[in-house]
Parts: structure tokens; sequence; C-alpha cells
């Protein structure tokens, strides 16, 4: 649960991007492209939206900012599914977490990892939170800090990878 007020009682504005309800600032909105037309709403966003997105240099929502909110969500919920143990990745997500926690991130790099044919690999939950990576590196470096989510939960299981 967050430790920020919830907005729905103290009628402060809310985050338009990730879905905890945080918030808004009281920094300038960005703008969002409308899916028809060259229209753009203005939404608000919460501090850590704000300042962690891949977009964050820019003055509107880009598809990377949205990509990167999902996966940062499911990054956190698996780390926490797997720290209470209601989560337990196959032996190859381990392997796999492992080598991806030592490799330098560029987008080739993590193309390749995500081209593994390894049945268990696919079957998994942890390839669905790091499908996004490549985009995502197209717009930041990867020491960047929109990727911590992905970086912390890869080096939790790497941890544990190898200490097995």
């Amino acid at each position: 649960m967050s430790s920020y007020p919830d907005p729905s009682f103290t009628g402060a504005a809310t985050c338009d991007l990730c879905h905890y309800r945080r918030p808004a600032t009281g920094a300038p909105p960005v703008a969002v492209r409308q899916p028809a037309g060259p229209q753009r709403r203005q939404v608000r966003l919460c501090a850590p939206c704000g300042e962690d997105r891949p977009g964050r240099r820019r003055r509107e929502l880009i598809e990377e900012d949205f990509s990167w909110q999902s996966m940062s969500r499911q990054a956190h919920d698996l780390a926490d599914a797997y720290t209470a143990g209601r989560w337990l990745p196959y032996a190859d997500e381990h392997r796999w977490a492992l080598g991806l926690a030592r490799t330098y991130w560029t987008r080739a790099a993590l193309e390749a990892a995500l081209g593994d044919p390894n049945p268990y690999l696919r079957a998994g939950r942890l390839v669905r939170v790091v499908e996004p990576l490549p985009r995502i590196l197209a717009v930041v470096g990867p020491g960047d800090r929109a990727l911590r989510p992905v970086q912390a939960l890869l080096d939790t299981l790497a941890v544990r990878s190898a200490r097995s």
C-alpha cells in the first residue's frame, strides 16, 4: 500500500501514467497525442513517473513511457511475488537472469537474449518483463534510472542463481 494519501478522498489530481493513484506533482503537465489526429491532451504525472520515465526530457509522453510503466509495474510485482514465495521461477529463468545481469545491456544484446527458443524460458513470467527493454533502450542508455526495477529483479534472481 502506498504511503501517499488516497486522492479520492483528498480531491488531489492523480498521475495519469501509473496505476498507483499517486498524487500528481505541481510540475507543469506534459502532453500526450490522441490516437486519431494532431490533438494533444494535457496529463499530470506523479514524482516517480515524472523523474524516471524514459521520455522525461520531453514535454510529451512517448510510446516508450507506456512500455516503461508496464515493465516497471511487472518487475515490482514479480520481485514482490518472488520475495514472498508466491513465484518460483524455472531454473532456466534463473540462469537467464544471471546471464542478463552480467551482460552489458545494448539493444542488440537484449534482442539476442529474447530470441532464445527455450520453451521453459518462454513459458515463464520473466521474459514478459524483459521484452520491452530493447524498445526502451532505443531512448535511454544502459545505465539509465528507468531500467532500475528490471535490474533489481534480475540482480535478485542472479544472486540466488550464483549461490546454487
